[in-house]
């Protein structure tokens, strides 16, 4: 779902929130941001962009918590969010990473995110010909597939590429530290969430303190406090904050610069459209980690044709969007063609 803020004198911004589930995910959030949340920013007057998310996340908390829609508030709440952040950029003239930290990166390291493994031997030449120089696999499912995928990968690339794994939550503790030692030869990046995201910190801590695989995770952490809680008593080495999923633009600002404060790496996390990209480039670019941003390998026109976006990859890097804001505004035409829902607010 992308949202789109105008400001009373004509200023405009961009945001997406994250909807890839249920199917018709995309439509309950437009829903919800019509009915609950819209009508509450009407007039609303912002000194700074960055005082909206808390002021809204204490606003919308009871109700959240007594609906179960957590995670439906905080992804409709990080699309606002991005859009203010485009706003206030625009209005200053400047590219929303330059405006976020005059000492912004002019690009950012990416990786090739789950590839088709059903065609795997093209799949890495197509990356490695695209410029990439590491990619991340999805496992998760049986420890004898998951080595041998990440053999067979290897086998392939020839050296080529680096990998990184992500197991979705897929293992218990006990299962999970079977894994990384069985895994540890296959020189991993990073493991990503291989235990619940839930999971007590204390599980996290034995996880990370065990595995020669650096550890992961983010996706599924909707506080700033949380991220830091993760890095520190969780002790997980990679922390991913997603701009769709919660905060936004100024939470993952916050994050990244937080979590490479406490010695651990932001890398950021995300997959959707074109406008959540060109915003999660500019608020990594911004952080100045030297940790990868996660960009599709699979077809997605919301991604490519959505708009005009330059995807090059060089050696495993790709420009920040250039222009002001987070550099992408999609083309009416093609926005009016993939639309299956909108609502107008005034």
């Amino acid at each position: 779902m992308l949202v789109r803020l105008t400001t009373s004198d004509g200023a405009a911004g961009w945001g997406e929130a994250w909807c890839n589930y249920p199917p018709r995910g995309n439509l309950a959030r437009l829903f919800l941001l019509e009915d609950v949340i819209a009508p509450a920013l009407i007039g609303m007057a912002l000194a700074d962009f960055r005082e909206f998310r808390p002021s809204c996340e204490a606003r919308f908390a009871r109700l959240a918590r007594h609906t179960g829609e957590a995670g439906s508030f905080a992804h409709c709440l990080a699309a606002i969010d991005t859009a203010l952040a485009d706003i206030a950029a625009h209005m200053a003239g400047q590219p929303l990473a330059e405006f976020l930290n005059p000492e912004a990166h002019a690009d950012v390291g990416v990786y090739a995110s789950t590839p088709d493994v059903l065609q795997l031997e093209a799949s890495v030449e197509e990356m490695v010909e695209a410029g990439h120089e590491a990619a991340k696999l999805k496992i998760g499912f049986d420890l004898a597939s998951d080595t041998g995928l990440l053999a067979r990968f290897q086998d392939l690339a020839a050296g080529r590429l680096g990998v990184m794994a992500d197991a979705n939550q897929g293992w218990s503790l006990a299962e999970a530290k079977v894994a990384v030692r069985e895994m540890a030869g296959f020189g991993l990046r990073f493991m990503e969430e291989p235990i619940a995201a839930d999971a007590p910190h204390e599980e996290w801590a034995e996880l990370s303190a065990e595995s020669a695989v650096p550890v992961a995770a983010g996706e599924n952490i909707m506080s700033e406090q949380s991220f830091c809680d993760f890095a520190g008593r969780g002790g997980v080495q990679v922390l991913q904050p997603d701009v769709a999923k919660w905060g936004g633009v100024s939470g993952a600002f916050n994050v990244g610069r937080s979590v490479e404060d406490a010695g651990a790496t932001c890398a950021m996390h995300f997959m959707g459209t074109a406008v959540g990209l060109a915003a999660s480039a500019h608020a990594l670019a911004a952080t100045g980690s030297s940790g990868p941003m996660e960009l599709d390998a699979n077809p997605n026109p919301l991604r490519t044709e959505l708009g005009n976006i330059d995807l090059t990859v060089r050696r495993g890097r790709m420009k920040v969007p250039v222009g002001n804001g987070i550099g992408f505004v999609p083309d009416p035409d093609a926005l009016r063609a993939m639309t299956i829902g909108s609502a107008e607010i005034r």
